[in-house]
């Protein structure tokens, strides 16, 4: 080549070589968005009003040329309509304060069984509750409820079916047990007193529980619950030997209730009845099902109980099966068939 070729040929721009960042060359591309800005500000501007004072109608101003267009009518019929669904929600919240704080939670309602009430709750399920007639602020730390009953303000005690068998026999629908104010009543196998105390709200303060327990740890349990109570009697004997108390448990028993192991149930219930229990006087003795049976709930399983008590003289009337509080356990409510006077 000549030298002024070499002179007029232009030089080449100098390329990047290895390890460069990607997108920075050394040549100026022509910006690209160029025309994308150019489009969108010419569509911003052209939205913009040419006049600087026009203003935008506010909603005010818009719901007044509404009514205007409307008439007059047509806005009076808008004002009582707001009326109406604001007194009705104002009604509405009035109604729901009164139902949650006004109303009492408990609802006290008297049972069938003298002496005996029921309470309605809407969170939990129906409750046996005797009225409190203790001293004591706490028997054996059941639950205790205030509440205004027959104009009057009185403590109930909650009586669980699950604690005791003579609830779990209420709760199975037994008809009649015979207990009112003012009996005198005869408790074998008394052991804790938790259906001793209940009783003894039952039969009030005219009447009279004698709590016939052996073991010596349940005695001073029933000793501190005499304390309390003026109408209960601990009498801390064997229930299988009537005559060791027969001095302190009087001879006019109107109803005698029955809680002891099974071997010894009838025939112990049958010396204390002929000791103490006046000429017609009732039992309630609690009978369980014999083990061949795999705990069957039927009242076919206790036919031979029944039959040995009417050989003793009590007359059995009613059974009440009490599942599933007690499963295998039943109530037998009876009266006594004896004639002559007890000695």
């Amino acid at each position: 080549m000549s030298k002024e070729f070499n002179a007029k040929r232009r030089p080449r721009g100098a390329k990047p070589r290895g390890g460069g960042a990607p997108g920075k060359s050394s040549r100026s591309d022509p910006p690209k968005i160029s025309s994308m800005n150019s489009v969108n500000t010419t569509k911003k501007t052209s939205m913009k009003s040419p006049n600087p004072n026009y203003r935008k109608p506010s909603s005010k101003n818009s719901s007044k040329n509404l009514r205007s267009a409307n008439g007059s009518e047509g806005s009076g019929h808008s004002q009582t309509q707001d009326k109406s669904f604001q007194g009705r929600d104002q009604g509405q919240e009035v109604k729901v304060e009164s139902k949650i704080y006004n109303l009492p939670l408990d609802r006290i309602e008297p049972h069938r069984h003298s002496g005996v009430f029921l309470s309605r709750n809407r969170f939990d399920a129906i409750q046996l509750l005797t009225r409190n007639t203790s001293s004591s602020s706490d028997d054996y730390g059941e639950r205790r409820i205030f509440s205004d009953f027959r104009g009057k303000r009185s403590e109930f005690r909650a009586w669980s079916p699950f604690q005791s068998k003579l609830a779990a026999g209420i709760m199975g629908g037994a008809c009649d047990l015979h207990l009112k104010s003012g009996s005198k009543v005869l408790y074998l196998g008394a052991g804790f007193g938790r259906s001793v105390s209940h009783i003894s709200d039952i039969v009030g303060e005219s009447g009279m529980v004698y709590a016939v327990e052996q073991g010596p740890w349940a005695g001073r349990q029933l000793t501190s619950l005499a304390n309390s109570r003026s109408n209960i009697v601990p009498v801390i004997e064997d229930a299988t030997m009537p005559y060791k108390y027969r001095l302190e448990v009087p001879a006019c028993i109107e109803v005698i209730f029955s809680d002891l192991p099974q071997a010894d149930q009838i025939r112990s219930l049958m010396l204390n009845a002929r000791h103490f229990l006046v000429p017609g006087g009732h039992f309630v003795v609690y009978l369980q099902a014999a083990s061949g049976n795999d705990g069957a709930s039927n009242k076919e399983a206790f036919e031979v109980d029944k039959k040995l008590l009417r050989e003793h003289q009590l007359e059995p009337i009613e059974l009440v099966l009490l599942d599933p509080f007690k499963p295998g356990y039943a109530l037998v409510v009876g009266v006594s068939t004896r004639k002559d006077v007890p000695f």
